[in-house]
């Protein structure tokens, strides 16, 4: 396994020691309060506010909102959510059957896979505590930690061999080249996160500003 390939598993493994180490303080705080309440959470109406706010066919919020909110376009979110919704391996782990629909011991569907899959991404895209989207999103602070530990698992899975490598002779190719074409710097590989932006204040990078 290559250096790039094991630094970037080693980060999410740190995150989800993280998670791991939250959710045993929160159990112990649990424990030591000797009392337990429960909040009726209305899990099938906040799928159905998603849906309509970001997923249905003339939702209420446009594409850029989306990337604003999410840190990703609405296709990678639909990919991610179809990669591990289709992702077979015999048995199938656990933190991939997590994000399949299931009805519960009373008979009743579980948590959508749109839901768990979107409080897994706010908390990384925004590094906040796993109860702050409760009120949209109606999910605990313990399930919205497990979607989030069971994300970065499948995220492993899936993407290891691919994304989470050194980068091929093609590869930097191509980041030359687009590189070049965008910012006019060409052997440039720094700042490749920022490609897509403009330097409107460079004249050098930013053909046509100046002339």
């Amino acid at each position: 396994m290559s250096s790039t390939s094991s630094s970037s598993e080693e980060f999410l493994m740190q995150v989800l020691d993280i998670i791991n180490s939250e959710a045993l303080e929160s159990e112990n705080e649990a424990e030591s309060s000797h009392t337990r309440r429960y909040i009726e959470r209305e899990h099938e109406a906040a799928h159905v506010r998603l849906m309509t706010d970001y997923f249905v066919q003339g939702c209420k919020y446009f594409d850029d909102n989306f990337k604003r909110r999410f840190r990703m376009w609405r296709r990678v979110f639909l990919r991610i959510m179809e990669d591990i919704l289709n992702y077979h391996k015999d048995p199938l782990p656990e933190y991939f059957k997590y994000f399949h629909l299931r009805f519960d011991a009373r008979g009743k569907l579980s948590i959508s896979t749109y839901l768990k899959i979107t409080t897994a991404l706010r908390q990384l895209a925004y590094g906040d505590t796993p109860d702050l989207f409760d009120e949209y999103l109606q999910m605990s602070e313990r399930t919205s930690r497990e979607s989030l530990m069971h994300f970065c698992k499948c995220i492993i899975d899936l993407y290891k061999d691919e994304y989470m490598r050194e980068p091929t002779t093609e590869d930097i190719k191509r980041l030359y080249e687009a590189h070049e074409d965008i910012h006019d710097l060409p052997g440039m590989m720094g700042s490749i996160d920022c490609m897509h932006w403009a330097w409107e204040r460079c004249p050098v990078a930013w053909k046509g500003q100046f002339t």
